[in-house]
């Protein structure tokens, strides 16, 4: 079966897009997203990627049930994959759990007989869920509670529980020239006991690790394959649990992650941090949505993201999307101070169309009653909330609106000649939050564009005195007259570049942007607009717009990748038939509501996050085919529904040899 989900926009890349994160301690993380709904289970899952796609496996809900291996796609795709199997008839009462080796990935579960089982994969996406396999031990033991599985020195070492007592056993698996594991031999794990199975980490080729419970709290050991020698147990943290806590390398490191639920019935979902050689200390508390009864799963991404896997307390299977740094920081994090004598025409930033339309707070224009959040909002989080996300480029246009300057979408610059428009947030509310935001992180810097300016509203010059009065002179970088080629990153730390279209105040603290082939402004964007709503046109437009430009650019441009899928008329004027004005006819709005159904129009969000999904796949391909390359490539990812999954693929970009 495949299954397509909107929430999901690509399987992993663009996980919960639109929705923010949130901190905890170090690590930045989404709310959790139920991403196979029809599936449920009263043990753990487990999530993998092999050859850079990933598949996750759990067992049905009841005192035994059926296993079930999934394949969600590849990190980028452009659609979510649901392809789900079940091991024929084959049951289990623990979790199944996946490792994958150089050639292969296996799933692992116990048996209702209590013996070892696996299956192997046919393909890159698939298994032989019709060829069961049992790893012969020597005297056939019998195991209970769970398995889990690592690499070591080429082998396939697994640990559970015995079957009659307290013992963890575990054992070192070789594979034949078809994966097929070679008969083996169960050994204890000498002078230790657990209440639950173990998990179990490879630390190098001759150092394995196990972490494991009981009354007395939680534990790790090393074991020397060479040496076939346990070190003594080590205390991971002072808290206790009753289900196995989990051990994972995360980020490609030698750093390990210590994940466990709470003692008894706490559910909350703790975790403790440390290199693999140091003792951890101190454990942290997730957010109060991180619940489970289970132990739980990681998946690296790559070596600043990755994904954990859980069962919530209604047996329903969820993914966190973690990140290493904070979005909020991540200029200070990956920029300075290797890059802070680069400019801005050497890296790419994240950045926000029509940026304060997170929210519609009044209407206007000849055709006002039509205008609704679905043809008017083009953002999911407010500025304050986007500048936590990492977006540090913002497209403003602005208005009058109930005696004060407001963010404003319309047909026109001025409301009063449009077809409709509406107002989002209050512009001192913007101000506000940008220089919060500037005084708590002070090596992060914005750039904020304004354009679309209607005189007998909001005049320019109004604008800038209203920039200048909340912001003050000090945090707005003074260009002296430089090129936006010849700043260095160093320079703007702390600080907000402020463009207007076509204007500039005498100071040049504010100074003139524009969008030509060629301009004399301190900023011109080089960009290409598709306006449409068909995802091929779009990727047409901007193919050629770059291959325009592959022998280079001028010194004060700033490319800018414009990825916006426009409402066509008829869905402009016709979603979001909840939004009902008293002055509009019900017999209008029952003809809005039934073209809606025929024809599916969309809301500007909904065209985003479906138009969202391709952008990374397509930036990849682009720069692979030489379509982008170092005299072309985008400084500006201009997005609808901007959030952390644009501030991530930034970064990723920032890291490749195209930008360095």
């Amino acid at each position: 079966m495949k299954l397509f989900l909107n929430a999901f926009l690509g399987p992993f890349m663009l996980i919960l897009v639109g929705l923010g994160s949130v901190s905890a301690q170090n690590l930045s993380l989404s709310a959790p997203l139920n991403f196979l709904p029809s599936a449920s289970t009263d043990k753990a899952i487990d999530i993998t990627n092999f050859k850079g796609r990933y598949f996750v496996t759990w067992k049905e809900s009841g005192a035994t049930g059926l296993i079930h291996v999934c394949y969600l796609g590849k990190r980028y795709d452009t659609q979510f994959s649901q392809y789900d199997a079940t091991v024929g008839t084959e049951t289990s009462a623990s979790a199944p759990v996946l490792r994958v080796t150089d050639k292969h990935i296996y799933t692992f579960w116990i048996g209702v007989d209590g013996f070892l089982k696996y299956i192997i994969n046919n393909s890159d996406t698939t298994f032989n869920t019709s060829t069961v396999n049992t790893v012969s031990f020597a005297g056939m033991p019998k195991l209970k509670l769970g398995v889990t599985a690592t690499t070591i020195g080429g082998k396939v070492m697994i640990a559970s529980h015995a079957d009659n007592k307290n013992d963890m056993v575990f054992a070192l698996l070789d594979e034949d020239e078809n994966g097929v594991f070679k008969p083996a031999v169960l050994e204890t794990v000498a002078d230790k006991r657990s209440s639950d199975y173990p998990f179990i980490v490879t630390l190098s080729d001759n150092r394995a690790r196990i972490c494991y419970t009981n009354d007395d709290g939680m534990f790790y050991a090393d074991y020397n394959p060479r040496d076939k020698i346990w070190t003594k147990r080590v205390a991971v943290e002072k808290s206790k649990t009753k289900v196995a806590p989990a051990v994972y390398h995360a980020f490609n490191t030698t750093r390990l992650f210590y994940m466990w639920k709470g003692y008894k019935k706490d559910n909350f979902i703790y975790y403790a941090s440390e290199h693999e050689q140091n003792q951890p200390v101190n454990g942290y508390r997730l957010p109060d949505y991180f619940k489970t009864p289970y132990p739980v799963s990681i998946c690296n991404v790559d070596a600043k993201k990755f994904i954990m896997a859980f069962v919530g307390e209604d047996q329903k299977l969820y993914l966190s999307y973690f990140t290493n740094y904070n979005p909020a920081s991540w200029m200070e994090d990956t920029l300075f101070p290797a890059k802070g004598n680069l400019t801005l025409k050497d890296i790419v930033i994240p950045g926000a169309h029509d940026a304060g339309m997170s929210a519609l707070n009044g209407t206007g224009g000849i055709h006002g009653s039509s205008i609704n959040p679905c043809n008017t909002l083009t953002q999911k989080l407010n500025i304050g909330k986007q500048l936590n996300a990492g977006i540090r480029m913002f497209d403003l246009r602005v208005g009058a609106f109930k005696n004060a300057i407001y963010i404003k979408h319309s047909s026109s610059d001025c409301m009063a000649d449009a077809m409709g428009g509406g107002y989002g947030e209050q512009f001192k509310d913007i101000l506000d939050s940008v220089k919060t935001f500037l005084n708590r992180h002070e090596k992060e810097f914005i750039i904020i564009t304004f354009s679309h300016f209607c005189p007998k509203e909001a005049s320019a010059d109004h604008v800038a005195d209203t920039i200048f009065s909340v912001l003050g002179k000090g945090m707005i970088y003074n260009n002296q007259s430089k090129s936006i080629g010849d700043i260095k990153l160093n320079d703007l730390a702390g600080k907000v570049i402020i463009t207007f279209e076509q204007y500039a105040n005498r100071e040049k603290l504010i100074d003139s942007n524009s969008m030509a082939d060629k301009a004399k402004t301190f900023l011109n964007f080089r960009r290409a607009y598709a306006g449409t709503n068909q995802i091929n046109k779009l990727l047409a437009r901007e193919e050629l717009f770059f291959t325009s430009m592959k022998d280079g650019i001028n010194k004060n441009d700033l490319v800018r990748l414009d990825w916006q899928l426009t409402q066509s008329s008829d869905e402009a004027a016709l979603i979001c038939n909840d939004f009902e004005d008293e002055k509009v006819s019900p017999v209008v709005n029952g003809i809005m509501l039934l073209t809606n159904v025929v024809k599916k129009n969309q809301s500007i969000t909904d065209l985003a996050q479906f138009g969202n999904k391709y952008l990374p796949s397509k930036i990849n391909s682009w720069i692979t085919s030489g379509i982008i390359n170092k005299n072309n490539k985008p400084n500006i990812l201009y997005v609808d529904v901007a959030g952390t999954w644009i501030t991530d693929y930034c970064i990723e970009l920032n890291g490749t040899p195209l930008y360095n």
